[in-house]
């Protein structure tokens, strides 16, 4: 049996703090199945610098990695990168922020704009064979939204999405978000919403990845015809 590396991206500001991180890990935590190793990386515990948008000036310039990476040692940017790479699984948590994701997983978007200009500029399959998934927090409506914008991107860089590919939870359409962390850590309903997503992935990625019965393991590679820069 292929062994199936899960790897979650909280990008909520309030880190370990968040309703997002509880979720996620709470789902996590509920993935009992053997041969599935499991890691979360809390985006706001890293150093993690803006995108310079290289891309506006020369198309060319967007590479992996990224020549921010290449030259900041203290940039952190690779954990993500090199998480997303050796993972079969990825799955994105975010806040709704005025009906978007948040500024950190906006951040995190434009610096994984290098791992999706490789092939639409540079012709190298860089992620391939990658299961995503999302779980969207917020206080307003506004999660299709989100998952909607989210999914163009990230499907743009490589990822594979199942059926009912993100789980989300909204409160109430106010401003009294005081009692919304105690509702999320004892609602059942809210958990086996976030667990489902989690089982859900893990069992699309053992599905289409590799066949157990005959041992063949999913090798899709895609050459982007999106040529956006003169040559």
């Amino acid at each position: 049996m292929k062994k199936i590396k899960l790897l979650g991206i909280c990008t909520s500001i309030r880190g370990r703090e968040s309703g997002t991180y509880y979720l996620m890990k709470m789902a996590f935590d509920a993935l009992k199945e053997e041969g599935v190793e499991k890691e979360i990386i809390v985006a706001s515990e890293l150093n993690l610098r803006p995108c310079e948008h290289h891309y506006s000036i020369n198309a060319k310039m967007c590479v992996h990695p990224c020549l921010i990476t290449q030259i900041d040692e203290k940039d952190e940017m690779a954990r993500i990168y090199d998480g997303i790479l050796n993972s079969d699984v990825v799955i994105f948590g975010t806040p709704i922020h005025w009906g978007n994701h948040s500024q950190l997983m906006q951040l995190i978007v434009e610096r994984l704009n290098s791992l999706e200009n490789a092939n639409s500029v540079h012709g190298q399959i860089v992620v391939k064979n990658k299961v995503g998934g999302l779980m969207i927090l917020g206080h307003e409506d506004g999660y299709q939204h989100v998952a909607g914008g989210l999914m163009n991107f990230l499907t743009a860089m490589g990822l594979i999405f199942p059926p009912q590919a993100y789980a989300a939870w909204v409160g109430e359409s106010n401003e009294d978000t005081k009692s919304d962390q105690k509702r999320i850590e004892s609602d059942k309903t809210i958990h086996e919403i976030f667990i489902d997503l989690v089982e859900n992935a893990v069992n699309f990625a053992r599905a289409i990845l590799a066949c157990p019965s005959c041992g063949h393991e999913l090798d899709y590679i895609h050459q982007s015809k999106k040529k956006n820069y003169s040559k």
